[in-house]
């Protein structure tokens, strides 16, 4: 191991970081994403800086399979689109770049500054980038051509210890974002990670304030959650920490009113976390993002929805005054279920597609619906040309 120095306002030298070689930190070279190392490559070759960061690095020193793959730079964002003809920059304030590898897409940013707090938008160096991040083991800068690890903060330490340790101050990290509590509680139940009494008090006190975050950040986790393979842990940490009441009220609500919810909601949760668990070559998760998940395979939120939408089918059942066509209750239940899922606004086909796959469970729905198709009008027929023979010269006569 190597310490990083730098010198204090006294002139002195003063550690900085401690860097940790291939043999310290023992990850996987062949587990590091091709495409995420060209593109740090790349950066190099242009004279900038490029790290891996945050959860890539935090899975792959737990020895799990990193889902996203996010780089950090001392290039700026103008520069970085230059660089990458494959990309694209996205976001008004604080920019970062979208660099697109066939299918996937990695998120390239650009190190930010502390001059206008934890959530400003200026660029700034890696020194004061990681003072911003969350919690010390999403810190870590993985240099995938030097294979070193730059750890700043002690995350290593705190990752072997399976400790839970935020950066920012207690007193301002979830009042500056309250989103962060719901990450803290997805990171410690999924990898079993320790709390101190201190975050464990912060976070109820600060739970209210996930009712003003805006519902498409709160969908955006609840996606990660439900594609982790440890949504049945995580909710039950969310439940428990005081969270899930201002995530999803009503599902909180049915949890404590219903012991045949409770029971059969986290038993469709584990069998959600068994279908996320599959290997790559059969399961849907490894090839998109979470949002494009569930627009894509029906299968990920319907378990989470199965046992609400067959309750709303015996309630619907049981009335004498409702028609009794699959396609009626379809109608009638839709609005309920966007009700039970508020505040959170998922994409309508996604929760089609989730009703759609308890009918046919249920043997409601014979086979599934055709696609829709778009109405086109009479084809017009073409007037017929009539053509003469072709002839082309060659050798030995003409050839019709």
């Amino acid at each position: 191991m190597r310490i990083r120095y730098y010198r204090n306002a006294s002139g002195g030298l003063q550690a900085k970081a401690r860097v940790f070689d291939r043999n310290e930190h023992g990850i996987d070279v062949a587990a590091v994403d091709r495409d995420a190392v060209a593109i740090a490559k790349r950066l190099a070759s242009h004279g900038y800086s490029a790290y891996i960061v945050g959860g890539a690095v935090r899975d792959l020193l737990l020895g799990n399979k990193p889902k996203d793959f996010d780089i950090v730079t001392d290039a700026l964002p103008n520069r970085i689109r230059k660089i990458f003809s494959n990309s694209r920059i996205i976001g008004r304030r604080f920019k970062l770049v979208h660099v697109y590898a066939g299918q996937k897409i990695y998120e390239v940013s650009t190190f930010r500054s502390l001059s206008t707090g934890t959530i400003g938008n200026e660029y700034g160096t890696i020194d004061e980038d990681v003072q911003r991040r969350d919690f010390t083991v999403n810190a870590l800068y993985y240099d995938p051509i030097a294979l070193e690890i730059v750890d700043f903060l002690g995350g290593i330490d705190d990752l072997r210890g399976r400790r839970l340790k935020a950066i920012i101050p207690l007193d301002t990290i979830f009042r500056e974002d309250p989103v962060r509590m719901v990450r803290g509680i997805k990171y410690a139940a999924a990898n079993r990670f320790v709390m101190s009494l201190s975050l464990k008090f912060t976070i109820r006190r600060d739970a209210a304030l996930l009712s003003e975050v805006s519902p498409s950040r709160l969908a955006e986790e609840f996606y990660k959650i439900i594609a982790s393979g440890k949504s049945a842990l995580i909710f039950q940490a969310l439940d428990k920490h005081g969270l899930l009441q201002y995530i999803l009220p009503q599902v909180h609500a049915a949890i404590h009113r219903d012991k045949a919810f409770k029971k059969v909601f986290f038993q469709n949760l584990t069998s959600l976390d068994l279908f996320a668990q599959l290997p790559e070559d059969t399961s849907v998760l490894n090839s998109a993002s979470a949002a494009e998940i569930v627009q894509s395979d029906r299968r990920l939120i319907s378990p989470f929805l199965a046992w609400f939408i067959r309750q709303r089918l015996r309630d619907f059942a049981q009335c004498e005054e409702s028609p009794k066509e699959p396609a009626a209750f379809r109608f009638a239940a839709f609005s309920d279920i966007r009700d039970f899922l508020t505040p959170l606004n998922l994409p309508r086909i996604a929760l089609e597609e989730a009703m759609e796959q308890v009918l046919h469970e249920d043997n409601l729905l014979p086979a599934p619906l055709p696609p829709k198709r778009r109405k086109r009008g009479p084809r017009r027929k073409k007037p017929k040309v009539h053509q003469e023979p072709t002839h082309v010269e060659v050798p030995g006569g003409p050839l019709q």
